[in-house]
């Protein structure tokens, strides 16, 4: 079955490649790997840890675009451009920390926005001029530079991502927002007590302003015990997810280790695994209506209708 995947670290996937000089890698390295897998759409995320600069994130943002156009990936970059008849992979380009960002913000956001990027999130796991990630101080949320960063955001209908933001910023970009938000890469912290997973109240409040949560791979946010870290696993995070908020909340967000780091998980080590995770949503009690929904459908929807 066809996948859209909201989280992908593309941007790692490709830099050192593209260091030697490379200039289609996604094409040379990865591309089989996508359609093994059935990865029809993905996430193209540049990454930035915290001490990046805004030129740090100008190089990457410009690595990740000229490879996807080079390989003769096609990029999402509107409604229109949303196909269930995609041939091969089709990426939308993403923004995973803003740290690089110290002023004119608007300005910074327009451009992230003018070079294909459509969703972002303000911070990753470290504590920036915008907003509070998981590893900052707990209380401290966001700033009034990410006040601003929200606002433009909206404008733009630059879709905001708060997988990374600590509880205090989650909140406040949930208020702040006019639009639905989305967690590109959660997990229930019901089933797996992890901080980058989500509580019931959380979920709750996704739902309500009509976000996604996206199931990700990464074996800590699946279960604490090294033997559960596996595809089944993840889909009981989706089916707990469905349970209390329903499925067309329920998303792909995979994170998947084999873009930076080649160490096998289990049964989701990169994208040719993404089968494994559909075939997982069947054993748990998912009927093909619903797998589709979770697999691209939900994505799909509400793309169409916020981006």
């Amino acid at each position: 079955m066809k996948v859209f995947d909201l989280h992908a670290d593309i941007a790692c996937a490709i830099e050192d490649d593209a260091a030697n000089g490379e200039k289609t890698v996604l094409r040379d390295h990865w591309k089989k790997r996508f359609s093994d897998g059935e990865l029809t759409w993905s996430a193209a995320a540049s990454f930035f840890a915290g001490k990046e600069s805004w030129e740090d994130m100008v190089r990457t943002v410009k690595m990740v675009s000229d490879d996807i156009g080079a390989s003769e990936f096609k990029k999402i970059l509107s409604p229109e451009d949303l196909n269930e008849n995609q041939d091969g992979t089709a990426f939308m380009m993403t923004i995973e920390g803003m740290c690089g960002i110290h002023d004119h913000v608007s300005e910074k956001i327009q451009w992230l926005y003018d070079q294909g990027n459509r969703i972002g999130s303000l911070e990753w796991n470290d504590q920036n001029d915008l907003a509070t990630g998981n590893s900052g101080d707990p209380c401290r949320g966001l700033t009034q530079m990410g006040f601003e960063a929200v606002k433009k955001m909206n404008e733009l209908h630059f879709i905001l991502d708060v997988s990374h933001a600590n509880e205090y910023t989650f909140w406040d970009v949930l208020s702040a927002s006019s639009l639905p938000i989305l967690a590109t890469h959660s997990n229930a912290k019901h089933n797996c007590f992890h901080e980058r997973n989500l509580t019931d109240q959380q979920l709750r409040a996704v739902a309500e302003k009509d976000g996604l949560v996206g199931m990700n791979s990464c074996a800590p946010f699946i279960s604490e015990k090294a033997e559960e870290q596996d595809a089944m696993h993840l889909a009981e995070h989706a089916r707990y997810i469905a349970d209390l908020i329903g499925v067309e909340h329920v998303a792909c967000g995979f994170d998947f280790g084999g873009y930076y780091s080649e160490k096998k998980r289990l049964d989701l080590g990169g994208p040719e695994d993404t089968q494994n995770f559909i075939h997982a949503l069947n054993k748990v009690g998912f009927g093909e209506e619903d797998i589709m929904a979770i697999a691209y459908g939900n994505v799909f929807r509400f793309l169409r209708r916020y981006m």
